[in-house]
């Protein structure tokens, strides 16, 4: 459970927190993010007046497919976090400064938003198995990292025949 118990940060100023996220957690529900192992998630929140700091590393792995071949592949998540938890500010205040409302009245702190956040920022929209992926051939559909196809090579189009006449010019 990704949450901070405020009354035990009052007494002692620091709380650990070192928890497993698992693929299937509802936490996902409605992002791109799709986990290939748990998220670690190591975290420690620490009291600062009236705010909580929280500082920690979120590790993992992330299951996607390939933009240019369609080939599975998995991408590492390694996020520092550094965040603020600021007292006496609305949602809307917070997100234009960037910082997270601490909640006015409870005893925990639900720390699963701001993870959430953090890993659907780091795992990359678009992502590519390699810088010299060739991707796939657009008549037959063939992976052409695995070898070239049989099709025969696309006509140029018509419409960029000025163009070419004038570059062999």
């Amino acid at each position: 459970m990704l949450t901070v118990d405020l009354v035990r940060l009052q007494r002692q100023r620091r709380a650990r927190l070192d928890d497993d996220v698992a693929p299937e957690d509802p936490l996902w529900t409605g992002t791109d993010v799709h986990l290939a192992r748990p998220l670690e998630v190591h975290l420690e929140a620490q009291l600062v007046g009236h705010d909580v700091v929280v500082r920690g590393e979120l590790t993992g792995e992330a299951a996607l497919v390939c933009r240019r071949c369609l080939v599975d592949m998995r991408v590492p998540i390694e996020e520092d976090v550094a965040v603020l938890y600021q007292a006496g500010v609305d949602p809307a205040e917070a997100e234009e400064s960037e910082v997270y409302p601490l909640p006015a009245r409870g005893t925990e702190l639900d720390l699963a938003p701001m993870v959430r956040e953090q890993v659907a920022l780091a795992v990359p929209a678009f992502a590519i198995c390699s810088d010299t992926c060739k991707g796939l051939c657009p008549t037959c559909g063939k992976n052409l990292n695995e070898g070239p196809c049989a099709c025969a090579p696309a006509a140029g189009d018509d419409r960029w025949a000025a163009l070419r006449r004038l570059k062999s010019d």
